[in-house]
């Protein structure tokens, strides 16, 4: 299942190397700063070469088409979030997804009200029940 996720491209990582059953491999990892009420970063990896992370600089604007992939080794479980493909996006929008509202032409929904402090009971209890 491929998922995928609008951030900011924050660093590409070193790449890592590796020879295994006579045949080479290379991957490398880069992290994506994800905005929304709450910020959280994201780290990619993507194999031999099949992006060119060398056009994408701190700041772009990027959308991540990803797949997670999970495997056990010794009783512990380590998840990937494998990238094959990222796109710059436009700038002047806000990243979709998280919990910033995309919608156009609605009306803004009124801050929550705070209930009024009700008074204390006396015992110097303040539990509701």
């Amino acid at each position: 299942m491929a998922l995928e996720v609008e951030g900011k491209f924050l660093k590409t990582l070193e790449p890592v190397s590796g020879e295994k059953n006579g045949k080479k491999w290379s991957k490398q990892y880069f992290v994506i700063e994800q905005l929304g009420q709450f910020v959280s970063y994201a780290q990619f990896q993507v194999w031999n070469d099949r992006i060119n992370l060398s056009q994408f600089k701190e700041g772009d604007m990027v959308k991540v088409m990803f797949d997670i992939n999970s495997r056990e080794w010794q009783e512990r479980v380590y998840t990937d979030l494998t990238a094959f493909r990222v796109d710059k996006i436009d700038g002047s929008q806000p990243p979709q997804g998280g919990t910033q509202s995309t919608q156009q032409n609605s009306t803004p929904t009124p801050p929550p009200t705070v209930p009024e402090e009700q008074p204390k009971a006396e015992g110097g209890d303040d539990l509701p029940f």
